[in-house]
């Protein structure tokens, strides 16, 4: 039996239209589950949509630009013609995700189907540096980016921007670490104008809806963890359910500023005693005594022969595991993925990590915290910020082309 429905009823719960977009996101989320290997019988049966219903709806999508039937054939398993299997165009649809990092700005082109098109990231030190001529900088490697990977006519849907910071509505709040405060909205990305951001995010947060969101409205990762990720400062993200545990404010997940050292030193923030002057890549360095200004690899190469700097990740490992047992206390959720410095430095943190986790976690006993490295996580919050643009599509596949913008 269809799903879809019919009513005329201004007073009715759902509408013609409404059913109508409600299916063809459920169509369009299941070839980007499957891309290459499903067909419109297999969603319909999948869904309980008739066939006509979605052979309608599919030939819809295509007509779009958002799916292509391949002339590659799938096995029914049955006698009979094998028919033509559907994925998401290449190339057709395009997002751009942006950030400004303390030592790096950044740019990648992702399409529909998660692949990127083309990328750069631009190394330097951006603490303390001017925020109109950093964007303008971004801008111009985004800029170059959306020419290298964006092809004729291909459909342009925006950009996001991830920045190590708390962003309200209409305001950047704090970014410590940049120096950056009580920068309004329309002023923070006037440099981006052409490049129709429309998602600010804190750089952690993006980096967890990758994770969860490996591809775009795919949630074939994880359902429910905490993502922390280093390197001046350190950042953290949330997901439930596969969708981020953002708060009141959207400024949920800032563990590097949970206090773990009372009488400790001053932090960007203006408090004392944060997880980040301890863990943060320049207190890292201190402590190990490189000074402020040491690489994570120069503090990795230092502790194969350095008690002291092994003795500062130790300690870091301590301050760490105190401050995540207190948000795995609070959410209930004990699978943590670590990402950049922290990750890097993992080998050197795990055990005093774990042990505070052991300690002071109330479930520990009886369902002990699950901590995974990933090593590779650079580019998370480029490719999360793409991601959640691109998402706007699978949540509306009807109007998301009035803000899609046609390359030349």
């Amino acid at each position: 039996m269809s799903n879809t429905a019919r009513t005329s009823d201004p007073n009715s719960g759902a509408t013609n239209q409404s059913l109508r977009a409600h299916n063809l996101s459920l169509a369009l989320r299941h070839i980007l589950a499957s891309p290459g290997a499903i067909n419109r019988a297999g969603i319909a049966a999948q869904t309980g949509i008739s066939r006509a219903t979605m052979s309608r709806l599919v030939d819809e999508l295509i007509d779009s630009g958002l799916v292509e039937e391949s002339e590659d054939k799938l096995s029914t398993g049955q006698r009979g013609r094998p028919t033509s299997v559907l994925s998401p165009t290449s190339g057709k649809v395009i997002a751009l995700g942006l950030q400004v990092n303390v030592s790096a700005l950044g740019a990648y082109l992702v399409d529909l189907s998660g692949t990127v098109l083309a990328h750069e990231c631009v190394s330097g030190d951006f603490s303390g540096a001017d925020p109109t001529s950093t964007l303008r900088k971004l801008a111009r490697i985004a800029r170059r980016v959306l020419r290298e990977g964006g092809n004729t006519g291909a459909l342009f849907l925006g950009s996001s921007l991830a920045l190590p910071g708390l962003f309200s509505a209409d305001t950047l709040t704090i970014a410590p670490n940049l120096g950056w405060r009580n920068i309004p909205r329309e002023e923070l990305l006037h440099p981006l104008h052409d490049l129709a951001v429309t998602l600010v995010a804190n750089e952690a947060d993006l980096a967890a809806y990758a994770v969860a969101y490996p591809r775009p409205g795919v949630p074939e990762g994880p359902d429910s963890f905490i993502y922390v990720s280093g390197e001046v400062g350190i950042g953290g993200g949330l997901i439930v359910n596969h969708q981020p545990l953002s708060g009141a404010h959207g400024w949920s997940g800032e563990i590097g500023h949970i206090c773990v050292e009372p009488e400790g030193d001053i932090c960007s923030c203006g408090a004392r005693g944060c997880l980040e002057t301890v863990a943060g890549l320049k207190a890292l360095g201190h402590a190990a005594g490189l000074g402020d200004n040491a690489s994570t690899r120069e503090i990795l190469q230092h502790a194969g022969h350095s008690s002291r700097a092994q003795d500062a990740m130790t300690h870091a490992g301590h301050a760490l595991g105190q401050a995540l047992s207190a948000v795995v206390n609070t959410v209930d959720i004990s699978q943590v993925y670590l990402g950049g410095l922290v990750a890097e430095i993992a080998p050197y943190l795990l055990p005093s990590l774990r042990e505070e986790l052991a300690t002071r976690v109330l479930q520990a006993p009886w369902h002990t915290p699950q901590i995974d490295i990933l090593p590779h996580s650079e580019d998370l919050s480029l490719r999360g910020g793409a991601h959640r643009v691109l998402d706007l599509i699978a949540d509306d596949p009807i109007h998301w082309k009035d803000q899609a913008i046609t390359l030349p």
